[in-house]
């Protein structure tokens, strides 16, 4: 199910590459790949375990998203529990940031549920 819901935020995203569901512990629970240039998805998004880390040390707060845009493209990171986040990879051209968030968001529940 898991594996579903990722492959759904992918296809309703244009320009999506790939999503992944990851725990804070640093593992990836499940991964779709639309293009096998991103098949890595997984190593890249472990980094955002660093930057919630530096959030709490600075003490801002829950943190809910992450952006990283690039001149390649860009991730969008949900964080979806104490223990969960998602990632999803756009590419450069053709790829709606406006809808990813969206679809990021609202699959979230799905996301959850299924685990």
């Amino acid at each position: 199910m898991i594996g579903d819901t990722l492959k759904s935020i992918v296809d309703k995203i244009p320009g999506a590459k790939a999503a992944v569901l990851m725990g804070l512990d640093g593992y990836a629970v499940e991964k779709h790949v639309a293009d096998e240039e991103f098949a890595d998805i997984e190593t890249v998004s472990t980094e955002f375990i660093e930057i919630l880390k530096a959030s709490r040390a600075l003490d801002l707060g829950a943190v809910s998203d992450i952006t990283v845009k690039a001149e390649r493209g860009t991730l969008l990171a949900r964080f979806l529990s104490e223990g969960y986040f998602a990632v999803v990879l756009l590419g450069s051209e053709g790829a709606n940031f406006g809808k990813g968030r969206w679809v990021l968001r609202t699959a979230s529940n799905d996301l959850l549920a299924n685990l």
